[in-house]
């Protein structure tokens, strides 16, 4: 009987070479291509302590950086910007040789351009812009200007197809939208979003604010071990751990 316990990735040539080509679009698709990036814990959480950089792991990270490497914008709310501390992007070493050009333009989205995001994003000049919704007061859009911050009014509409005109005047192909999960599900239900890089951290996460599994307010780490992984062609994936990372 043929295996179901997936591949082990790491950082050598060979396994960067299998996660760039995992990471190829749809050829059916046609840009420019909002592809969203998203990690969850087992039991659904998003982040620990409020920030989702708590659930990474050393392959996460590389799939992270590769979509940027891949990108000619990263998209992201303003919430999480502020909240991550968003600067401008990088292209990992790891991924330079695949990436001739500049890093990729950092695009926040925002309603309502409050004064904290305009401080945030001054300084960074083209690296780190704005985009603001459509009818967001010109006079904010004016003193963030003042502040030397690039301010892109989205257009009329959906936000999905704003983005996607933005992203077409821009020259984008690529958009990898990094959330947070407010974003990432209006562009789902506006049906927005092309592709979804989902990982799965190793781990449930019991207790504490961000867990749906509440226990309490104290915060337990359980970690888990990846057994087995299939999917079938009605789509799904199917996946058995073992608890606490420990080998049969």
């Amino acid at each position: 009987m043929r295996s179901t316990r997936p591949p082990v990735l790491d950082d050598d040539p060979e396994a960067l070479d299998a996660i760039w080509t995992a990471l190829e679009p749809d050829p059916a698709l046609v840009p420019p291509l909002i592809r969203a990036v998203m990690i969850s814990s087992l039991d659904g959480t998003t982040t620990v302590d409020g920030r989702s950089g708590g659930l990474g792991t050393p392959t996460d990270r590389l799939v992270y950086t590769a979509m940027r490497a891949r990108a000619d914008l990263v998209l992201v709310g303003s919430g999480t910007a502020l909240a991550e501390g968003y600067g401008p992007a990088e292209t990992s070493p790891v991924w330079a040789d695949r990436r001739p050009g500049p890093p990729p333009v950092v695009l926040v989205l925002t309603r309502t351009l409050p004064d904290a995001l305009v401080e945030h994003c001054a300084g960074s000049g083209d690296r780190v812009r704005i985009a603001a919704a459509h009818g967001v007061d010109i006079d904010r859009v004016r003193a963030a200007r003042d502040r030397g911050v690039t301010v892109h009014v989205l257009g009329p509409g959906p936000t999905g197809a704003a983005i996607r005109s933005l992203a077409a005047h821009l020259h984008a192909d690529e958009v990898d939208l990094e959330g947070g999960p407010r974003l990432l599900g209006a562009l789902l239900a506006e049906g927005a979003v092309d592709e979804l890089v989902l990982s799965l951290a190793p781990e449930v996460i019991v207790g504490g604010e961000d867990s749906p599994l509440a226990t309490g307010p104290a915060t337990t780490r359980v970690p888990m071990r990846v057994a087995a992984a299939f999917s079938c062609p009605r789509g799904g994936l199917y996946t058995r751990w073992v608890v606490g990372g420990r080998r049969p």
